[in-house]
C-alpha cells in the first residue's frame, strides 16, 4: 500500500502523547493481534528501544486509532484488540529513519489482521541510516569553508530512471561535511564553492594609470584573483558525466572527500534592450543562470556572481567551462511562474562571451479553456499540470472560474499533462492547436502560443485485487497499473504494493483500457517504460474500465 502523510503525522503524534499500551492492556483481551519483532536489517539482532505504531488504513471501530508501543530488550512488539481490517505498521529507532514494513520509496507492506490470518509472527527488518562524509580541500590542500554539498539520487519513483536532487549540507571551518539519515540506493555527490580569496567585478579591479607597466602588474593581480571553482562531482570532475556513483547499503558510512581546483573566471556579458541599469524598467532584476547536468536536469547556477557593471550591461562572473541556460528577464515583472522571464538562450561558454538580450529564444505562452462535463460551476482547487519530460521541470496553472488557465515562460520540448486535486474528475478528451498532442503528451515546438481545449469528466474507478503466487497471496509485490499506449500516457500509470494478504489497491482510475501485472522484486525497474516491462505484459491481467465503481481481479506473481 501507499504510505500516506497522514500517518507520519499520526505517529509522531502517538510517540509523544501515549505510553507503551502493553503496561496497560488487560490481562484478556477480545479481537486480533499484531505482534511480532523488530531486528537490525544488516545485522538481524533485535532493536530494543524501538517505536513501533500502527494505524487503520480506512475509518473503522472507535477502539481501532492510532497506537505505539517500545520494543523491549528482545525487540518484541504486540498490538492486541485490534478490530479486522488492514493497518499500516511502522517504526524508528535510534540510527534507523522512520519508515514502513517492507518498504520500498513510499510504498510498504500492510498488515491484515482477522480469521485465518497470521499477523502475530512479524519480523520487521528496520534498515539502518547510512550516511556519506568527507572533507572538501583545494588543491593546496586547504579546507575549503562554507562549501554546499550536495547529493543526487537515481530513482524510478515516477517510472523511469532519473537522477534527481535529494539532501545536501554544508562544510564547516575545516572543510568537514556529513549528510546522515540516507535511505539505501545510489548517489551522486556535487559542490558548489567560490575561491574565499576570489573578485569577479572586472569595473572594481581595473585601475586606471599613466604608467603601462604599472596597469600591466595590476591587470595581472586582478587575473588572479578573477577565479571560480566549477560545480565539482565526487571524486574529481567537472562534468556530472564523470562523477562516479556512490552505492549506499544500510548502516553504510561512505567517505567522498573532493577536491575543489581554482580556474580563470569566464565572463558571460548580456547587453539589455535599453540604456538603463539592470532593474530598471528595461530589465526587472538579473538573468537566471542554470546548467544542465544528469542529461537533462537544469541545475542552479550558485557561485555566479553578477552585476550591473555600466548602463544596459550586465555582467555574470564565475563561471567555469560548460554549457548553460540563461533566463533573461521581462520588463513586465510578475509574481507568477514564468511571468518573470522573458527569453532564454542556451550557449557553451569555452570563453568570456558577449551576448545580446534581444537575440533570445522566445518562451512559449500556453493556454486554454476547460469544459466541466454536466457542472453548472467550475469546481474550485483543479489546476491543469505540465512536467517537462527532460528536464524534470513542473508547471501548474489554477484553472479559474470561466475555465480558463494559462501558463508563460514555456520553453519548446515534450511536456506531460495531468489534472491536479483529482476529485474524482478525469481529462476525458483534449485538442491542441500550436503544439502536437498524442495522448497525454504535448510536443511544443518554435510556435509562439499554444491553446489546449480539455474536456473534463467525472466517475474514476478503483481496482482491488490479490497478487497471487503458486495459488496463494504473495505479499510485497509491486502492482503496477499499465495504460494502452503507455508511452504518451504515463498520466494514467497507478502502482501500489500488495498488503499481508496478497491484496491491493488502485484508486482514481481513468476510464480505458490497462494491464494489471504485479512483479516481485521489480521495485528497481523503470516501470513507467513500456520497453521495460514489455516481456511482462503478456503474464498480466487485462481490465477495461467503463466508469467509476469498483473491480475486483486476481493477478499472477511474475
Amino acid at each position: 500500500m501507499f504510505v500516506r502523510f497522514a500517518f507520519v503525522v499520526l505517529f509522531a503524534v502517538g510517540l509523544s502523547a501515549q505510553s507503551d499500551q502493553s503496561a496497560h492492556a488487560p490481562s484478556v483481551q477480545q479481537g486480533y493481534r499484531i505482534a511480532g519483532i523488530v531486528v537490525n536489517w544488516a545485522t538481524g539482532q533485535p532493536v530494543a528501544g524501538a517505536s513501533v505504531a500502527i494505524a487503520p488504513t480506512t475509518q473503522g471501530t472507535e477502539r481501532d486509532i492510532s497506537r505505539s508501543v517500545t520494543t523491549g530488550a528482545d525487540g518484541r512488539f504486540a498490538f492486541a484488540g485490534l478490530g479486522r481490517g488492514k493497518y499500516s505498521l511502522m517504526a524508528a529507532a535510534h540510527g534507523f529513519m522512520l519508515q514502513g514494513f517492507e518498504r520500498h520509496g513510499m510504498y510498504a507492506t500492510a498488515i491484515v489482521a482477522g480469521p485465518d490470518l497470521d499477523s502475530e509472527h512479524l519480523v520487521f527488518r528496520l534498515q539502518p541510516d547510512a550516511a556519506v562524509e568527507g572533507i572538501v580541500t583545494d588543491e593546496n590542500n586547504d579546507p575549503v569553508q562554507n562549501a554546499m554539498v550536495r547529493l543526487f539520487q537515481q530513482s524510478t519513483e515516477d517510472g523511469r530512471q532519473k537522477t534527481i536532487p535529494t539532501n545536501q549540507g554544508q562544510t564547516d571551518d575545516q572543510g568537514q561535511f556529513r549528510i546522515g539519515h540516507l535511505a539505501p540506493g545510489t548517489y551522486y555527490l556535487a559542490v558548489s564553492a567560490r575561491p574565499w580569496y576570489a573578485q569577479n567585478n572586472r569595473m572594481i579591479l581595473r585601475r586606471k594609470s599613466n604608467n603601462p607597466d604599472a596597469e600591466a602588474r595590476a591587470a595581472q593581480e586582478a587575473a588572479a584573483l578573477d577565479v571560480t571553482y566549477p560545480l565539482t562531482f565526487y571524486p574529481d570532475s567537472p562534468d556530472s558525466a564523470g562523477a562516479s556513483p556512490i552505492v549506499l547499503h544500510p548502516a553504510e558510512r561512505v567517505t567522498t572527500d573532493v577536491v575543489m581546483r581554482a580556474m580563470p573566471s569566464l565572463h558571460l556579458r548580456i547587453r539589455t534592450s535599453n540604456s538603463g541599469s539592470a532593474g530598471s524598467p528595461g530589465m526587472v532584476g538579473f538573468p537566471r543562470v542554470l546548467q544542465r547536468i544528469f542529461d537533462g536536469y537544469l541545475d542552479s547556477v550558485f557561485n555566479a556572481p553578477e552585476s550591473s557593471v555600466e548602463p544596459g550591461i550586465v555582467d555574470i562572473a564565475g563561471l567555469a567551462p560548460g554549457h548553460y541556460v540563461i533566463e533573461m528577464p521581462s520588463s513586465k515583472g510578475g509574481n507568477d511562474k514564468g511571468a518573470n522571464r522573458e527569453g532564454y538562450r542556451e550557449v557553451d561558454l569555452a570563453g568570456d562571451l558577449d551576448v545580446n538580450a534581444n537575440d533570445s529564444s522566445g518562451f512559449v505562452s500556453v493556454g486554454g479553456s476547460v469544459l466541466f462535463e454536466g457542472a453548472q460551476l467550475v469546481p474550485k482547487g483543479l489546476a491543469m499540470q505540465l512536467s517537462n519530460q527532460e528536464t524534470g521541470e513542473n508547471f501548474a496553472s489554477e484553472i479559474r472560474d470561466k475555465g480558463q488557465f494559462e501558463f508563460e515562460g514555456m520553453k519548446p520540448g515534450r511536456y506531460t499533462v495531468a489534472l491536479q486535486g483529482s476529485g474524482g474528475y478525469f481529462l476525458r478528451k483534449m485538442s491542441v492547436t500550436g503544439a502536437k498532442l498524442t495522448g497525454r503528451t504535448l510536443e511544443i515546438g518554435s510556435s509562439s502560443s499554444v491553446h489546449i481545449a480539455a474536456t473534463v469528466g467525472r466517475g474514476v474507478a478503483q481496482v482491488d485485487g490479490v497478487a497471487l503466487r503458486g495459488g496463494q497471496p504473495f505479499s510485497g509485490a509491486m502492482i503496477v497499473l499499465v495504460p494502452r499506449d503507455a508511452v504518451n500516457n504515463s498520466p494514467l500509470f497507478r502502482r501500489d504494493q500488495s498488503d499481508s494478504d496478497g491484496t491491493f489497491t488502485l484508486p482514481n482510475v481513468v476510464p480505458g483500457q490497462y494491464t494489471v501485472l504485479a512483479l516481485a522484486n521489480g521495485w528497481d525497474l523503470e516501470w513507467g517504460n513500456p520497453a521495460v516491462l514489455q516481456p511482462y505484459l503478456k503474464g498480466g491481467e487485462a481490465v477495461q474500465i467503463t466508469g467509476d465503481g469498483k473491480l475486483q481481479i486476481e493477478v499472477r506473481v511474475q
